[in-house]
């Protein structure tokens, strides 16, 4: 390898690494809240009850936006279903904050109950979100995540690059890296069978 090669890979080898280390360290508290919810009360939520009379147009599908913006409902909706009595439930989620909306057609009667979560909480369904589904600001953090997804997948490639070029004759870090590759082959077949 040319040293200009080798200078521009460890180059985009130390570039990648830097979206990764904010997201590894944010992963790395969040799992901290999950693992030790006893600690920190993690799943500990207050609950907030609201029965509110409405009318047909008031949550028709036109005006289900403004119903949702008027009661301060935000997030993303993680969950739709009807229940027994034809009731439609509708569950919006974010970090600090999960609703569920349950419109009762038949008492044209809207029951919102909002569950709100402590730090820790926050912290751990930070951990969870997901997708590129809801409003605008889970759409860029769905884009963030992407993007650390490439930069891992390049730092990996450039690793290994650099890797053999300075290491090809070192039995400990040949040792060290088939270790990393048996490690991660027996907990994906683990997950794949459990």
């Amino acid at each position: 390898m040319k040293p200009s090669t080798y200078n521009i890979v460890r180059k985009i080898h130390l570039y990648a690494s830097f979206p990764i280390v904010a997201l590894l360290l944010m992963f790395v508290i969040s799992s901290y809240f999950m693992i030790h919810y006893e600690w920190f009360n993690t799943y500990e939520r207050d609950e907030e009850v609201v029965q509110i009379e409405v009318s047909g147009d008031q949550v028709s599908e036109e005006n289900w936006a403004n119903f949702l913006s008027e009661n301060g409902i935000s997030g993303k909706l993680t969950n739709e279903r009807e229940s027994p009595e034809g009731d439609i439930i509708r569950e919006y989620a974010r970090a600090s904050k999960e609703h569920q909306v349950t419109l009762s057609v038949q008492n044209n009667q809207v029951e919102i109950i909002t569950y709100k979560t402590n730090i820790a909480g926050f912290m751990a369904e930070i951990h969870r979100i997901r997708g590129y589904s809801g409003p605008w600001q889970y759409q860029v953090y769905a884009v963030l995540l992407d993007i650390v997804g490439i930069s891992l997948i390049v730092f990996a490639i450039t690793g290994a690059i650099l890797w053999l070029k300075l290491l090809k004759n070192d039995v400990f870090a040949w040792a060290i890296f088939a270790a990393g590759l048996i490690y991660v082959g027996v907990v994906m077949l683990y997950l794949m069978i459990v």
